[in-house]
């Protein structure tokens, strides 16, 4: 063997070496905590459990059947703990003021949609909050954290189709800086502003560097069609397979909106706000299927939780915290028959006199959703659109909506299905 390839083999080996030496004494020196959780195994963690993708509802509520509201798992060494019950939903979500999401969840995303609220670290975020608030008036990658990155993603062909998608909403959102730009250097001061006038400036300058406003609008662009698309969807299923509530639904639309040629007139805020039991259909199916599935917070430093069980857990600094909103939204010390699809109990304004913290469809705290109300508006146009033109019959089963897979938004693993009928008297 020649020396040099002699040499190699070796630095080959010593490196090999080097590098499990490492990943176990980070992972003999990982936090701990007294909270159950499935068996781990060295360096690893539980990532085997998490290999079969897309990872589902079923299989987070397998986990919460077995180990209750407060689950121990790790990633390699890093120490992951999902959050059910609303007492620690508030202490993680409010009290503590945890407002770090981690890098494990962000680095995911950012890849993607760049920097904007929902990928940024904390100093940056609360920037970016301070200005884009005012505006608004009022698969798992992080169970593969080897494919965060750009270099090994762009070896793929998904990676590489992603990307290419990626890069057109690059280009749009540089086009739409662009038009913004001229825009603010013609325009007059505005006291209430848009999203892309906030982050502008007179003289082609930024509020925020220009990545980060190019973030931003492609934060935007998905968090507000993605989550809007896929609420739309599991309304209507839901709505097709309980016609008692697609009936409650069309009798208060043609309550509202009268019948003839005025019907199909576009809502006005007053119409919006008398669309009761529509209201309280789109927060039911948020209640089952929240869009936002994982609610993560780093804990920056020690606190203590319970698991709705009054005995205290010590949560050592460096944990990610993931609060599931679907896990307290089905919680049955807090809703009656957790798993039926019953619009009534926010009709009757039954939730949440129990604990305030039982339902987080946009999360709660410093970092909650900060287009909900512009959310809630927007559901309400659309299904409001959809309902007086047609009526639906199921296709799919209630067994498919609960096969949906986590990731940065709730998604059917199988495609949504339902049948379309006009309803009478309207050809459109």
């Amino acid at each position: 063997m020649a020396w040099w390839l002699w040499l190699l083999v070796q630095l080959v080996v010593w490196c090999c070496a080097g590098l499990v030496a490492l990943l176990w004494w980070k992972w003999a020196n990982k936090p701990h905590i007294d909270a159950p959780g499935p068996p781990t195994l060295p360096i690893i963690g539980n990532i085997l459990d998490f290999l079969e993708m897309p990872l589902t509802l079923h299989k987070i509520f397998d986990l919460h059947r077995q180990y209750g509201d407060l689950t121990r798992l790790y990633v390699g060494p890093m120490l992951l703990v999902t959050v059910a019950h609303p007492d620690d939903v508030q202490h993680v979500l409010l009290t503590s003021k945890l407002i770090d999401r981690g890098t494990l969840c962000t680095n995911a995303m950012r890849a993607f949609v760049g920097d904007g609220l929902v990928t940024i670290d904390v100093s940056r975020w609360k920037v970016h909050r301070k200005l884009i608030n005012p505006t608004f008036h009022s698969e798992m990658m992080i169970l593969r954290p080897w494919m965060q990155n750009k270099f090994l993603l762009q070896l793929t062909s998904k990676g590489r189709g992603v990307f290419k998608f990626v890069k057109i909403m690059q280009d749009w959102a540089l086009k739409c800086i662009a038009m913004g730009s001229a825009a603010t250097e013609d325009g007059p001061t505005k006291t209430r502003q848009r999203l892309l006038e906030a982050l502008l400036k007179p003289g082609n300058q930024t509020a925020v560097p220009l990545d980060e406003v190019q973030g931003e609008l492609m934060n935007l662009l998905i968090a507000g069609t993605e989550t809007t698309a896929v609420t739309v969807s599991y309304t209507l299923a839901l709505l097709a397979l309980h016609p008692e509530w697609q009936d409650a639904a069309h009798q208060e639309l043609k309550d509202v909106f009268g019948e003839g040629d005025d019907y199909l007139r576009a809502p006005s805020l007053a119409d919006l706000g008398r669309l009761r039991v529509l209201e309280s259909i789109i927060k039911e199916t948020l209640r089952l299927f929240p869009t936002v599935p994982i609610l993560p917070r780093m804990a920056t430093g020690d606190l203590w939780l319970s698991g709705g069980s009054g005995r205290k857990v010590l949560v050592p600094e460096g944990t990610l915290l993931l609060v599931m909103p679907f896990l307290t939204h089905r919680l049955p010390q807090f809703f009656q028959d957790p798993q039926q699809f019953d619009p009534s109990r926010f009709l009757e304004d039954r939730v949440g006199k129990e604990h305030a913290c039982t339902y987080l469809p946009f999360g709660l705290g410093a970092r909650s959703c900060v287009g909900s109300q512009y959310s809630r508006l927007q559901l309400k146009v659309y299904l409001s659109d959809i309902l007086k033109r047609f009526r639906f019959l199921p296709c799919s089963q209630r067994e498919d909506l609960d096969d949906s897979a986590l990731a940065f938004s709730l998604n059917p693993v199988k495609p949504i299905r339902v049948s379309c009928i006009p309803v009478d008297g309207c050809n459109t």
